[in-house]
């Protein structure tokens, strides 16, 4: 929030309100401004409507046949699309538009164009990723522009359409040619792929149907089924030999009926003689005329079973024997006719090898004649020559509104490149004259120096710091060399941190405007901590609003400053403060840092800021006219700002104290 002082008391006899400063709209700067403005304006509108409006028409084409509605579309033809923009922008298209435009002109000014003048009008551009393209045309006359572009539509189709005719004409011709030296081919390699058939026995298209491949394929095939017979023979034999060794029963098929029988037999009466055992005795089974027999005849079956099974061994041993010799020469036998038809089925190989060759170069020599056929078809079915592969999407109209240039936005822009101007014109102007000013060597005015620099930080003053000054210089700034010094606000808030309260009231007193004599002879009355105000009496009467960390610090003290004001010593005292304050804070030059000092400090700041030097006696009490003078160097180059529009609160204030 602005530190603002009471309008109330704004005014007295140092008041600007009656100063004799001219209007704004009879200065200086505003006079530069104005007619800067007014001669960069009117070229800049002259010059943007002063140039013709160029209006453009276009129109469509599909330089393909369009898809059927049942149809996905193609892949678009690149190169295609790049062919007929060429031939659009053709000498040859060109004339003969230009030629129909002449025949049908009402205008004479159309008589005197050329062919170069049709081209700089004409354009073709490619839409991107399709067959169309888009034909504009621009200029300054709307309603030419649509007749041009549709004469040379016009003028495109007919000779797309006639192109495509001749096309057609010579493709079909060349087609037929190609199909009667086709024909020929084809008939040469029937007659040739027969004859060979012929010669080489080729009685079948298909390898294995014929005579010498198909004997060689029943032997290999008796070949294999003898070999396995041959196996199976030697295994045979094999296990007979086997199961004879290991005394197994080996017999022929029709003698196993009547081995088994002897075997029951032989079975029967040992299971009778046994019995007999467990009844009698063998001596009495000896003497008994029935039973005597019994031994014997267990005795001849025996004999007659292992004579049996030993000859029924050797016959099936033999048989398998003889199996196997008859395999073995069965194979041999089929190997040998196989390897004496396998020189006969190898040259017949080579035979089909040429006849499959000679048989897929008729085949390849049929489809090609089959598809130029159908090519032939096509071209002569299509009827091209009357549905030209061009469409024309949309025709040219007359333009409405023109293209370039936009004269609004030109305007505009003439317009505010005017006001720019203007004002870095001023800016030119001030800065120029303010160099001057600044260039001028320093001036005496009643013996007080006028510094233009200000702000240094360190400067050797030659009066004493505690000396206290005669009653004219209470109120102003007796001389320059305190103001050669301005504190930063950061060094105020050290200074601020490192005072104790009686130095905190008079640095925040100095830096809200007062004098350190005008702070010195502060009464308790003159401070209202109700309004944060303070009433400043004597030579500059004024009320100054106080800071919040101001308020705070007299706060501390009851509401009234922290000394007498009645005790004579009370200038030196106050001093001393500021220099125990200084020094303690550990800047460097403390014996530089004065009340003047912490005074001018706050002045410098309101003036950077754009105040005008007439109302800084309202702040800061009365001012010697030299010391008024002296502060415009610290003045922007702007014009002068009203106290209203000045932050006086003082930014090492702002935190508090």
């Amino acid at each position: 929030m602005k530190n603002t002082v009471d309008p109330r008391f704004i005014g007295g006899p140092y008041s600007s309100a009656g100063t004799d400063e001219p209007p704004w709209y009879r200065s200086r700067r505003f006079s530069i401004f104005i007619i800067v403005f007014l001669i960069s304006a009117t070229a800049g509108l002259a010059y943007n409507y002063s140039r013709p409006a160029i209006y453009r028409s276009s129109a469509t084409l599909l330089t393909s046949a369009m898809t059927a509605i049942d149809r996905e579309s193609g892949e678009p033809d690149v190169q295609h699309v790049a062919i007929q923009r060429q031939f659009l922008l053709g000498h040859e298209l060109v004339a003969e538009t230009l030629s129909r435009l002449k025949t049908s002109a009402t205008d004479k000014s159309l008589l005197r164009l050329t062919t170069a003048d049709i081209q700089n009008l004409l354009q073709v551009e490619p839409v991107a990723e399709t067959n169309l393209v888009e034909i504009q045309a621009e200029g300054s006359d709307p309603k030419f522009l649509p007749v041009l572009i549709n004469t040379w539509i016009d003028v495109y189709l007919g000779a797309r359409s006639e192109e495509v005719k001749q096309l057609t004409s010579d493709t079909t011709r060349i087609i037929e040619d190609e199909l009667e030296g086709l024909a020929g081919k084809v008939e040469s390699a029937r007659a040739e792929l027969e004859a060979y058939r012929k010669k080489h026995d080729i009685s079948s298209t298909g390898r294995e149907e014929n005579e010498a491949l198909a004997r060689l394929k029943g032997l290999t095939d008796s070949l294999n089924k003898a070999s396995e017979d041959e196996v199976k023979a030697r295994s045979k034999v094999a296990a007979v030999r086997f199961a004879i060794s290991r005394g197994k029963t080996v017999v022929p098929d029709d003698e196993k009926g009547s081995l088994v029988e002897l075997e029951l037999r032989s079975q029967d009466l040992r299971e009778k003689l046994a019995q007999l055992d467990k009844k009698f005795t063998r001596e009495y089974i000896n003497l008994h005329p029935e039973f005597k027999f019994i031994p014997e005849q267990i005795s001849e079956l025996e004999t007659a079973i292992k004579r049996k099974r030993r000859d029924g061994g050797n016959v099936v041993l033999a048989d398998a024997e003889v199996t196997y010799a008859a395999a073995q020469q069965t194979v041999r036998e089929i190997r040998g006719q196989l390897d004496e038809h396998k020189h006969l089925a190898s040259a017949f190989t080579t035979k089909f090898a040429r006849h499959d060759a000679l048989q897929a170069d008729l085949e390849s020599l049929e489809k090609l004649y089959r598809e130029t056929q159908d090519r032939l078809v096509q071209v002569s079915a299509g009827r091209k020559e009357k549905y030209p592969q061009v469409t024309v999407i949309s025709r040219a109209h007359e333009p409405r509104d023109p293209v370039r240039p936009d004269y609004g936005r030109d305007a505009l822009i003439a317009i505010v490149s005017s006001l720019l101007l203007g004002l870095f014109s001023v800016w030119i102007f001030e800065y120029l004259t303010r160099k001057k000013e600044e260039q001028q060597p320093p001036v005496a005015i009643f013996g007080i120096h006028n510094y233009p620099s200000a702000g240094a930080d360190l400067v050797n003053y030659s009066q004493a710091t505690l000396s206290p000054p005669d009653h004219k210089t209470t109120n102003a700034l007796a001389s320059p060399s305190h103001a050669n010094r301005e504190l930063s606000s950061h060094q105020l808030r050290i200074l601020l941190n490192a005072a104790n309260l009686k130095g905190k009231q008079l640095i925040s007193l100095l830096l809200s405007g007062l004098s350190i004599d005008e702070a010195a002879f502060l009464q308790p009355d003159r401070i209202d901590l109700g309004t944060a105000t303070l009433t400043v009496a004597g030579r500059a009467p004024r009320t100054i609003s106080m800071s919040n960390s101001l308020k705070s610090l007299l706060e501390q003290s009851g509401g009234y400053p922290a000394w007498n004001p009645d005790d004579p010593g009370l200038r030196i005292d106050l001093s001393a403060a500021l220099v125990c304050a200084a020094v303690d804070s550990g800047l460097p030059d403390p014996e530089g840092i004065t009340a003047e000092t912490i005074r001018h400090s706050y002045i410098a700041y309101l003036v950077r800021q754009g105040l005008r030097l007439s109302d800084l006696e309202q702040i800061a009490g009365y001012l010697e006219p030299s010391v008024i003078s002296s502060y415009s160097a610290y003045s922007p180059p702007q014009q002068g700002r009203q106290l209203c529009e000045i932050e006086l609160l003082h930014p090492a204030l702002m935190n508090g104290a």
